[in-house]
């Protein structure tokens, strides 16, 4: 084959150029370098801290109260020294069989909430002679719908002044409506009730929307100063927090005419009798006898208290924390029930 004298060249050409390319070396890539001692402690510590930061969270979740097991307790510590809220007892005139009996229903609802989730507190007041009892009574609460007890007796107490007539028609308007609870939420802006009414939903229904209203009706400090005066040392209406003492206390002064005039009372108490909200306590008493209760939740919290009308009355408080609400739900009827049979039978 005859080749022209360029095309020689070309080929020529390429015969030299081509072992360069093929032997031109590639730059090698390092191997990668094992994890010294430092990136190997810094791993396991943000491990170890995640797995402790998880157990943490979920053990205060449960108010540190794991089913079965003891509740893990923190020794308190504070430069200022802790109030001890105490009820007045009046041991003289509590005779020894309810003491007696008071100590068997503390053991039965220990032992019947000891496998559960959280942290049930319990307080049990006879209003024939004052005598208390319960667990956890003095520890602070998520008071839930609770709060709604010292809103309701502001504005009653107000009402006894003069200063708030509660036939005052109030005009409902988007901006009130509060989710949750009742029924206003649903209703249209322009809707009218009366104070009486919000007060009236308040209890039946632990209406969100009424409670926002009456609260702004009111104001903070009205509703503060009924707390204290009632001597719940223990309740926060911007916390929303109480304590089972004091929610045992407010039943309690209701019933006697400290918190409000008789009428007054008479007309909370029925606003808290025959409510939205009967599946808890009021279904562990028997139908025959009334109740006159609040309840609320919210996550992780089952709360219910009132006066039982039993032949021997008595306040029932019953506040949960760091529970599994089926749990609670499923329990609530049958502590109101060990503790009315307690008492009762």
């Amino acid at each position: 084959m005859i080749f022209s004298k360029e095309k020689e060249e070309e080929v020529i050409t390429r015969k030299i150029q081509r072992p360069k390319e093929e032997f031109v070396k590639r730059r090698k890539k390092e191997p990668p370098k094992p994890w010294g001692k430092k990136e190997r402690f810094l791993i396991l510590f943000i491990l170890l801290f995640t797995i402790l930061t998880s157990i943490v969270l979920a053990l205060s979740a449960r108010a540190w109260k794991l089913p079965g097991l003891p509740r893990i307790k923190f020794p308190a510590i504070s430069i200022f020294q802790n109030e001890t809220i105490v009820l007045e007892n009046d041991n003289k005139t509590a005779s020894q069989d309810i003491i007696d009996r008071s100590q068997k229903v503390t053991s039965d609802f220990k032992k019947n909430t000891n496998n559960l989730s959280g942290v049930y507190g319990l307080l049990v007041i006879d209003l024939k002679s004052g005598y208390s009892f319960g667990l956890s009574q003095g520890e602070s609460f998520t008071a839930a719908s609770l709060i709604k007890l010292p809103v309701m007796a502001a504005a009653f107490r107000e009402s006894e002044k003069g200063n708030l007539n509660l036939a005052t028609i109030y005009t409902l308007k988007d901006a009130d409506k509060i989710a949750g609870s009742g029924s206003l939420y649903y209703k249209p802006a322009g809707t009218k009730l009366s104070y009486r009414e919000l007060l009236m939903l308040m209890g039946k229904q632990s209406d969100n929307t009424a409670f926002g209203i009456m609260r702004k009706v009111l104001g903070d400090a009205k509703i503060n100063e009924v707390i204290k005066t009632i001597g719940m040392n223990s309740t926060s209406l911007e916390d929303n927090s109480t304590s089972p003492d004091d929610i045992g206390t407010f039943f309690k002064k209701l019933w006697e005419g400290k918190v409000t005039s008789k009428d007054s009372a008479d007309e909370i108490l029925n606003n808290l009798t025959e409510t939205s909200f009967e599946n808890w306590i009021v279904a562990g008493i028997p139908a025959n006898v009334r109740v006159a209760h609040k309840y609320g939740r919210e996550l992780h919290v089952v709360n219910d208290a009132g006066i039982i009308y039993a032949d021997n009355p008595f306040v029932l408080v019953i506040l949960t924390k760091g529970v599994v609400e089926k749990e609670a739900d499923g329990i609530f009827s049958s502590l109101a029930g060990l503790v009315y049979d307690g008492l009762e039978k």
